[in-house]
């Protein structure tokens, strides 16, 4: 340890500086700091850093999840800075969702230096390795007086790579620091090198366009059959332009083979600019509950790209007919829980979709992808008519939201209900919109903070689609749009507690099993009494006309804070609802 407190604070700045050029070099652009007192180093110069953009939130988990919705929307990771103690534990679901979503991210928790671990240090846990198996590199560095400024670019350079590698996820880097902690003079700021030296070969953040042509990819032995599908999951690529280019590569070996494309809205097929010829399967949820339907479309081979589909009856269908399932997965993710796999290519998936535009026209026959088009016009028609001419509930919000956001604009969904709905209600036909969600791990937390994190690096307007349960698990969230700067507008869905319990067999047992109080818990709360706090109006929704209007203002003329747009609706008639319209497209298919 020195005993030269100002020479100690001089080299822990100067190697924090050199960390933030070492990330600048390899096109670090945001850092997400929440405030602390052990984290004062690394905050005070990452913020120094010019060529760095600095977030404020004051809540980690709000946090992690910002700093996800930028990496969403970027492709390249988003820093996170924050004190030692628990600070570091609200990172965690944050951290997991990009572990399964592989979404890069850098966490650095600051902490307590070795000799005063395990002594009763107050704010002190045991920060090491706190995230587990959900990290790509996780390391508990030297403290920072301790090493050199080569060494603590290097350590910005591998937490990058290890980040943005063929498998992209979560790095944490735990930095040791010991006091005192504020800067003994000016700040060092160290010039970042154009052209650093050290370069990595492979997929790479800024790939997504430029993924290696080099593949060395075989065509499996399935892929002779005549009726495939394919199918596009969510978050095939970590960042939107990579998902757009495996969403046109899909789309190509669909016209080519005449095999039809489901993907549901976030996955990018829905509303994909690309008019080559490929059958679009907009209406898979409702065709596939048909058990005539279902056995009447059994593919002899699916392909199938990104993450598992929301989709319950296409899990269902393919479990069920187990037909043999090719799973390009260059991440080695494995995301296969119908364990249908028969062929697992972990090469380039637009060099590998390639390998299966390789066929001769003569063989290709147009019955199997006009059969699904002709069952998927019928289901829609069914489903629009009697959404359009019934009450503002679920499924008409929903298509009301997918028509009436404006071409460019960024939808962030929420999980339970908002995700299902948006691929059972989103027609093909509307504005050019890019859908996201967190389908990693799925869960409802830190929906809203991913969403100002997705509105601060997205050019147009954002919207987030979300139910109420959701909207209250992130509350904190709504009241740090202006600090970060951003506008954004909420659509959300409110039907007194958590609607999709409604949907399950456990629903059927009702009092038996005090359905109400363990499930469905309805919360009983006015979410209008949230208006006028920091920034944030709630505007209460009557019908679909005032709805459409409300979206065409609140995206037309943003200004900083949130717009929530509050539809109430009827449980029980939502419920009644969604099980008219299963029955109102089996009569128009069988």
């Amino acid at each position: 340890m020195s005993t030269d407190n100002s020479a100690y604070g001089n080299s822990v700045y100067e190697n924090i500086a050199a960390f933030a050029a070492g990330l600048v070099e390899q096109g670090v652009v945001d850092v997400v700091i929440s405030p602390g007192s052990r984290s004062t180093p690394l905050s005070i110069t990452l913020h120094a850093q010019p060529q760095l953009t600095t977030w404020i939130q004051i809540d980690e988990r709000s946090a992690g999840f910002f700093a996800l919705g930028q990496a969403k929307a970027t492709g390249r990771p988003s820093v996170l800075v924050c004190t030692s103690g628990t600070a570091a534990a609200n990172y965690l679901p944050a951290v997991v969702e990009a572990h399964h979503a592989g979404i890069p991210l850098i966490v650095c928790t600051a902490d307590r230096p070795p000799e005063l671990r395990d002594w009763g240090a107050g704010q002190t846990i045991n920060q090491v390795d706190i995230f587990g198996n959900t990290t790509r590199w996780a390391v508990d560095l030297p403290v920072a007086g301790d090493w050199s400024p080569a060494q603590s670019r290097m350590a910005a350079l591998r937490a990058v790579d290890a980040a943005t590698s063929a498998s992209p996820g979560p790095v944490h880097l735990n930095w040791p620091l010991r006091e005192p902690l504020e800067p003994a003079g000016d700040v060092p700021v160290v010039e970042p090198v154009p052209n650093p030296r050290i370069e990595f070969f492979g997929t790479s953040f800024q790939g997504g366009a430029e993924r290696s042509s080099q593949a060395s990819v075989e065509v499996p032995p399935t892929a002779d059959g005549n009726k495939g599908v394919i199918i596009v999951g969510p978050d095939a690529a970590p960042d939107p332009e990579g998902q757009r280019l495996i969403v046109e590569a899909a789309l190509r070996v669909g016209a080519r083979r005449g095999w039809p494309v489901i993907g549901e809205p976030i996955s990018g097929v829905r509303r994909a600019d690309v008019h080559d010829g490929a059958t679009r399967i907009a209406n898979a949820d409702h065709l596939l509950k048909i058990e005539e339907v279902a056995k009447e479309l059994v593919p002899d081979i699916v392909l199938r790209l990104g993450g598992s589909p929301t989709t319950k009856p296409v899990r269902l269908w393919l479990e069920r007919h187990r037909a043999p399932l090719v799973l390009f997965d260059p991440a080695r993710r494995w995301n296969d829980a119908s364990f249908t796999l028969a062929a697992h290519v972990t090469d380039d998936p637009i060099t590998a979709l390639k390998l299966f535009e390789a066929v001769d026209p003569t063989q290709v026959t147009s019955e199997w992808s006009d059969r699904w088009a002709k069952l998927d016009a019928a289901a829609g028609q069914a489903v629009g008519q009697l959404v359009s001419e019934g009450d503002l509930l679920s499924p008409l919000v929903t298509a009301v939201l997918a028509d009436a956001v404006p071409a460019g604009s960024l939808v962030m969904t929420s999980n339970s209900m908002p995700v299902r709905d948006l691929d059972s209600f989103v027609p093909l036909e509307g504005p050019e919109i890019d859908f996201v969600g967190n389908r990693g791990a799925s869960g409802i937390d830190g929906i809203t903070s991913t969403a100002l994190g997705l509105a601060s690096r997205h050019a147009g307007p954002v919207v987030l689609y979300t139910g109420d349960i959701a909207l209250l698990h992130d509350l904190g969230a709504l009241f740090g749009a202006v600090r970060a700067g951003v506008h954004l507008t909420i659509v959300c869905v409110d039907n007194d507690g958590g609607a999709i319990f409604s949907m399950l067999p456990i629903a059927t047992r009702g009092e038996e099993v005090d359905f109400e109080t363990l499930f469905r818990t309805p919360h009983g709360l006015d979410l209008t009494g949230f208006s006028g706090i920091g920034d944030v109006t709630v505007t209460p929704i009557e019908d679909a006309d005032q709805l459409r209007a409300e979206l065409a203002r609140a995206t037309a003329e943003p200004t900083l804070g949130v717009d929530v747009l509050l539809v109430t609706v009827d449980r029980d008639a939502d419920v009644a609802q969604r099980r008219a319209i299963t029955a109102a497209v089996r009569a128009a298919v069988t």
